[in-house]
């Protein structure tokens, strides 16, 4: 959504996209559930990545708690986390917080982008839960 007090414009190139995405993924990564239980440890409360909804270059939905693919500067405006009836619009909220570092701190995004020392293929995370059934002890 628009912000009037952000003077700035940061293209979105795919390197910012990639940006916005890795940052996506770092707050997502922050969930916890305390009243969850681990039927592997038999502990209680476990952190979980939070699943992301978006729509791809094409238009089609995904929600996925892996990494977003296929995504483009329209995409943007998609990204987001549901939570019943709500939506948080995380791609939105990324793009504000680069927005106030640029203003607040003079930096620049469009060339920090270009200057990334850890641009290196990301490995692809294809792990899966695996299904427990939980069995009561008497």
């Amino acid at each position: 959504m628009f912000n009037p007090n952000i003077t700035t414009i940061m293209k979105l190139t795919k390197k910012t996209l990639q940006l916005i995405c890795e940052l996506e993924r770092l707050i997502g990564e922050e969930c916890y559930n305390p009243n969850s239980f681990d039927g592997w440890t038999l502990e209680e409360g476990c952190s979980f990545r939070y699943p992301v909804t978006y729509k791809d270059k094409e238009g089609v939905e995904h929600k996925t708690s892996y990494i977003m693919k296929n995504i483009d500067k329209n995409s943007i405006d998609t990204i987001r986390y549901k939570f019943g009836s709500n939506n948080l619009f995380i791609g939105h909220g990324v793009i504000n917080v680069l927005h106030y570092l640029e203003d607040k701190y003079g930096l620049d995004f469009d060339e920090l982008v270009k200057k990334d020392k850890t641009d290196k293929p990301e490995k692809k995370d294809e792990s899966k839960p695996l299904r427990v059934k939980l069995v009561k002890f008497k």
